[in-house]
């Protein structure tokens, strides 16, 4: 059992990603899974509104998970599953991107990618679930915030070390959206 969160940043990187079609034909990655739009029904109990984590520029934010009544032979697994929004600002060239870059890229404080699904228009990624919500979440909230200031410098530091990978790969990558409420902790003891 740790004692602090293990702190961990989404990664959308802005570079030019290959289209749907291609993506289709050559579906990418040997780490990332590829689900199908009845799974992402079966994982999210219909896309059941009270299973909505948040929203945002993207689309909605369902919790999910995926086990043997989603696809047999699946260990049980509590996922996020994001949902893109058809009418929302962002589209299929932002869902590449996050599709391209998450396949490729790991790092213990960076949220992994375990799916996506690209099925007819409908265009989903699956994240790994952090039960303890954003860093937004525990330092604004009403009653009184439960970060001890311990747990709050770890924070700090694993986020930083998210960053300097990204900043040190291959190709440097600059993350333009950092803020408290994309950093994302896992469970808090």
């Amino acid at each position: 059992m740790q004692d602090s969160p293990e702190t961990k940043i989404p990664c959308i990187l802005p570079l030019a990603a290959k289209d749907v079609k291609d993506l289709r034909q050559n579906p990418g990655y040997s780490n990332v899974d590829i689900f199908t739009y009845e799974e992402m029904r079966l994982a999210t109990n219909q896309f059941r509104p009270d299973y909505i984590l948040g929203e945002g520029g993207f689309g909605a934010v369902y919790k999910g998970v995926i086990d043997e009544t989603v696809r047999p032979g699946y260990t049980s697994t509590a996922v996020a599953i994001k949902e893109l929004n058809p009418d929302g600002f962002q589209g299929d060239r932002e869902w590449l991107t996050e599709v391209n870059y998450l396949g490729q890229l790991s790092h213990s404080n960076l949220v992994k990618l375990i799916g996506y699904c690209c099925e007819d228009e409908h265009r989903l990624l699956v994240y790994e679930y952090m039960a303890s919500g954003s860093l937004e979440k525990h330092l604004f909230r009403r009653v009184g915030c439960s970060l001890t200031w311990s747990k709050r410098m770890k924070i700090a530091l694993d986020a930083a070390k998210g960053l300097a990978f990204l900043h040190g790969a291959e190709r440097p990558i600059i993350y333009r959206d950092f803020k408290t409420s994309n950093i994302l902790l896992d469970a808090l003891n």
